[in-house]
Order: C-alpha cells, then sequence, then structure tokens
C-alpha cells in the first residue's frame, strides 16, 4: 500500500513539472531552468545599460536659461 502511494505521489509531482516547463516554453518560448536564468540577467543587464544611457542622456542635455 506504501509503494502504491509513494507512486501516485512521484508520478503527481512528475506531471505538475512537466506542466510547468509546459507553461514556460509557452510563455517565453523556452523551459530550460538555465536558459530561464540566462533570460533574466540577459533582461537585467539591457535595463541596466538603458537607465545608464538615460541618465548620461539627461546629463548632457543644456541646462534651460
Amino acid at each position: 500500500m506504501k509503494v502504491k502511494q509513494t507512486i501516485e505521489e512521484l508520478n503527481a509531482q512528475l506531471t505538475s513539472l512537466y506542466k510547468e516547463k509546459e507553461e514556460l516554453q509557452s510563455a517565453l518560448g523556452v523551459s530550460d531552468a538555465r536558459d530561464v536564468i540566462l533570460m533574466v540577467r540577459n533582461l537585467e543587464a539591457q535595463l541596466c545599460a538603458l537607465y545608464e544611457e538615460r541618465q548620461e542622456s539627461l546629463q548632457s542635455e543644456p541646462e534651460p536659461r
């Protein structure tokens, strides 16, 4: 009885993991954890670069008279 329950729980966990991977693939085009992490890090880097460019742009503008 205990073995059957354990197998059912493992099957439920596996089904849940596959569902999560399918959701990631559908929403982001990737489902591997490393790819998702890389995607987030790249987006963070792009956002930091955008903020830096914006800050430089604001500092280089002439002051109004």
